[in-house]
């Protein structure tokens, strides 16, 4: 497992102001090196529409708002990890679909750091009898 001192080699701890897509960045890598797990970024921005000089809502009746930023599968089960920084908030949307993944049976959780991830699988594991 990564400790806090290979994040801070990897230059987290460095910069002043750490942005959303470095510890996305991270987590995914270390997800990613796990065993029965495959994970990517999520991109949900809508299209720019430079005619109108805006984004696109989308018009299909099955897009959702609040989608984590992660998704993946970890030992069968669907992953969602919603990443903010130290100060981020989460938003309604965001909880309300987090809380949708996990009554339906699949992982998700919010996470600041890869110590987050790892409690949030570490729990979902535990109660699936998965042994590390």
């Amino acid at each position: 497992m990564w400790s806090a001192d290979q994040e801070d080699r990897l230059g987290m701890a460095k910069k002043k102001r750490v942005r959303e897509k470095d510890i996305e960045n991270l987590i995914l890598k270390y997800l990613n090196i796990l065993p029965s797990t495959f994970a990517w970024k999520n991109n949900s921005t809508g299209v720019f529409d430079e005619k109108r000089g805006c984004y696109r809502s989308s018009k299909n009746k099955w897009a959702i708002n609040g989608v984590s930023d992660i998704l993946g599968i970890h030992h069968g089960r669907c992953l969602a990890i919603e990443v903010k920084t130290k100060s981020g908030v989460v938003t309604d949307e965001q909880q309300q679909f987090i809380d949708r993944i996990i009554k339906e049976g699949g992982i998700a959780g919010v996470a600041r750091s890869i110590a987050d991830v790892r409690e949030i699988l570490h729990g979902a594991d535990t109660i699936k009898g998965i042994s590390k």
